[in-house]
């Protein structure tokens, strides 16, 4: 095969090209798919799949916000409130929404609570009123209960009840609940709501909609792209020109590596995988391992050049070739461990790395013919300094071991975040202003919790049950209050809007006077039949269709408890409020499930595929590198040897991320399994060397150069993320460079030390 491949150079290099066009027409005719949504990060389980009930069977809302913060201090006053109506109106007439706001309670207030009059007549009733009559509304004992009970979550924390002012207020727009799924129309909806808004004197409105804050993530995604592969290219060229000293060989090693990401981008185009968080990791990781596999091709060809140029590639094939096809081998298993995830594209990542790694690794073993054999003498300082390492092992050995045992504990505190909101850049006024509402508005926090409680509704002994379980979660950790009053919306909660005057403002008093001859203090008399429960749900549907459909089902056969939280999507906190929640249900057919809960599992599942991922590489590296150290005569010590900076490097970069307040997330969790990949790859190419030489010092000179070149230029090449806009990309460009170093020492200095005393101690082989 080595034969063919030097003889044949020419032939295999047409194969190679004519591979590439394929794959370049896979991408022209099929497209690249970019997928950034949570549900794509969502595994199948009981939760998930009662989430999708929730959405499909009740009603539901694709909310979008409008900050609206007063010019001159007050959004309370007359002339700010007209204005909030006279943008309602606007946006009304743009896309039929539904909106509620302060300015809509208030005006509605005024007209008995009548929620149906049209804006005209709302903004003439403001008009009509004066800012004493406004304060007077909120004094009235009836009235402010019930304005209070509507308006709280609506305005900003520092509402002051007394002299009736607040600095800020949201208007909740809601559109058809059919542009959760559809994302294209629902970025138009926002686009035509941001069109409408308009200018105004006394208010300055922001809107805040999810599909909007995509494509402000995606402008800024593409804008930190344009601005930094260019300086990273750049950089990458620099460093290669300085180990190659030629630009025929720069030009050869980018060309392996740009050919590896077009096959790579056009296998994901074949399977239609879609691009996602986690294969911005996989470029870093060809570029890494194409480096790396190009420098020591390249160095080695160097190293025989006096035996004449083909001798001289045929010796690096059978020699490095060897390491690389080992490398690639255990580093692809790696990455494929990941198709033990039930996350989805965490399956696709693992898949999309393994098939890159070997284009990889084929396309550097096919060009190896058309490389230099020219050479230079290896850096003298750095020979200087694998010496120092020589002498200075014992202390290499211990600093080593106490950093391990300080970044393990490290390590075991890091938290798990999931948080779309993470990708917006610091720098943009959006950001500013999601970051003004989550602080100064209790319910902007809120991520929604459900409880699904299949059972027959309608029974007296269920109501009593659900009811229990809500009072039980009222006292609950991370629960949303307004007034001192827990924000959960049920079967009760509706119903009493519709029965209690004093509760809200869709009083029917019809639908009251059937309630009372059934429920007394919220719960089923004791002479309650089924029958009448049925008549009274039948009548709620009629009179309030979608808010009897948002918690129960048409059959009443199940119904949803809804709860508004505020977790931070901290997996800690989200953690304690799950297990409250479980604690709480007196039903017994009851799933908790919800946007939150949903995040949770994500959470939950990230974390346990990484461990289950570097488990598994761990152990079937070492079981492959086992069999190939064993059938060359060494001993299966080798092997354990051989992984063991791979592990370290791992536990030192979590460790790290902790140190540096760098969350795991759907861009960081993947550090550790490149911090594996490379590590793999730096560490067999070491004890390869080692073998050859069975000396410490030229190991470290030799291959330890070539290791270097490659951290450098992976580091050259994407530690400039570090400057992204986009703060997860930042955090991964930071913590990539730090795992490509972690790796490069623990490889270079400390793995050499450990195979000399494995070489200086019979017993150990």
């Amino acid at each position: 095969m080595i034969d063919y491949i030097v003889e044949n150079s020419r032939k295999i290099v047409f194969a190679v090209f004519f591979t590439t066009i394929i794959f370049v027409s896979i991408i022209f005719v099929k497209g690249i798919h970019y997928e950034f949504d949570e549900e794509s990060f969502l595994p199948q389980n009981e939760i998930v799949r009662a989430n999708e009930e929730v959405l499909q069977n009740y009603t539901n809302e694709y909310t979008a916000f409008i900050l609206v913060k007063a010019k001159y201090g007050n959004i309370l006053n007359k002339t700010a409130l007209i204005e909030i109506l006279q943008m309602e109106k606007r946006i009304y007439e743009a896309t039929k929404a539904k909106q509620l706001s302060v300015a809509d309670v208030i005006s509605s207030a005024f007209l008995f609570f009548n929620l149906s009059v049209s804006y005209e007549e709302k903004i003439k009733e403001i008009e009509g009123k004066s800012n004493e009559d406004i304060k007077k509304l909120f004094h009235i004992p009836l009235i402010s209960k019930r304005l209070s009970s509507f308006i709280s979550l609506l305005l900003s924390k520092d509402f002051d009840s007394e002299n009736v002012t607040a600095k800020a207020c949201v208007v909740k727009i809601s559109l058809d609940s059919m542009l959760i799924k559809e994302r294209d129309k629902a970025l138009e909806e926002e686009k035509k709501i941001e069109e409408a808004i308009g200018e105004y004197d006394f208010i300055q409105p922001y809107l805040i909609g999810g599909r909007l804050i995509e494509e402000k993530i995606m402008n800024a995604n593409r804008q930190s792209l344009l601005l930094l592969l260019p300086i990273s290219f750049f950089l990458v060229v620099a460093v290669l020109l300085i180990i190659y000293r030629g630009i025929r060989d720069v030009l050869l090693s980018l060309l392996s590596i740009a050919i590896a990401i077009i096959w790579m981008y056009g296998f994901t185009s074949l399977l239609n995988y879609s691009l996602n968080p986690f294969t911005t990791a996989v470029p870093v990781l060809l570029v890494g391992l194409g480096i790396d596999y190009s420098i020591h091709i390249r160095m080695r060809i160097g190293e025989e050049r006096e035996k004449g140029r083909k001798e001289a590639i045929k010796i690096s094939l059978r020699t490095v070739g060897v390491a690389l096809i080992l490398s690639a081998l255990t580093t692809s298993i790696a990455f494929l461990s990941n198709i033990s995830s039930f996350i989805p594209l965490l399956k696709q990542f693992g898949i999309i790395s393994a098939f890159g790694i070997f284009s990889c690794l084929l396309i550097t073993l096919f060009l190896a013919p058309f490389y230099s054999k020219t050479g230079h003498t290896l850096s003298n300082s750095f020979a200087r300094i694998a010496k120092i390492a020589h002498s200075k092992r014992i202390f290499i050995l211990l600093l080593i071991s106490f950093i391990t045992i300080l970044m393990s504990y490290f390590a075991f505190q890091i938290e798990t975040e999931f948080d779309m909101m993470d990708f917006l850049p610091k720098e943009l006024d959006l950001s500013k202003q999601i970051k003004y509402l989550l602080q100064e508005f209790e319910g902007a926090k809120g991520e929604e919790a459900d409880i699904l409680i299949e059972a027959n509704v309608a029974n007296p002994e269920v109501l009593k049950k659900i009811y229990e379980t809500i009072e039980n979660i009222k006292d609950d950790p991370y629960i949303v209050r307004s007034n001192k009053e827990a924000q959960i919306v049920s079967i009760f909660s509706v119903m009493k809007e519709y029965a209690n005057e004093t509760y809200g403002m869709k009083y029917n008093s019809t639908f009251s006077s059937l309630y009372y001859k059934i429920f007394d203090d919220d719960l089923p008399k004791e002479n309650a039949t089924e029958e009448e429960i049925i008549e009274l749900y039948d009548y709620l549907a009629t009179i309030a269709p979608d808010d009897f459909k948002y918690v129960m089902r048409n059959d009443y056969s199940e119904c949803v408890i809804r709860i508004l939280t505020h977790t931070g999507k901290n997996e800690g906190n989200i953690s304690i409020l799950y297990n409250e929640l479980k604690k709480d249900l007196q039903v017994k057919d009851a799933v908790i499930t919800g946007g939150i809960i949903s995040s949770y599992v994500i959470l939950k599942e990230l974390r346990a595929s990484q461990v289950k991922s570097l488990f598994f590489t761990v152990l079937i590296s070492t079981f492959i590198l086992g069999i190939v150290f064993i059938k060359r005569g060494e001993s299966l010590t080798l092997a354990f040897i051989s992984m063991l900076p791979v592990v370290l490097s791992a536990i030192w970069i979590i460790g790290t991320m902790f140190l540096l307040h760098i969350p795991l997330n759907v861009t960081t969790i993947t550090v550790a399994s490149l911090a594996v990949g490379l590590g793999i790859d730096y560490s067999i190419h070491i004890t390869h060397r080692f073998l050859e030489k069975e000396n410490l010092v030229s190991t470290i000179s030799s291959t330890g150069y070539a290791l270097l070149g490659s951290a450098l230029t992976t580091i050259a090449a994407f530690g400039l993320l570090s400057f992204s806009l986009l703060p997860p990309i930042r955090l991964f460009g930071i913590a990539i460079s730090i795992a490509i170093i972690y790796s490069f020492i623990l490889c270079t200095f400390f793995l050499p030390i450990i195979l000399h005393m494995w070489k200086s101690f019979p017993s150990l082989k």
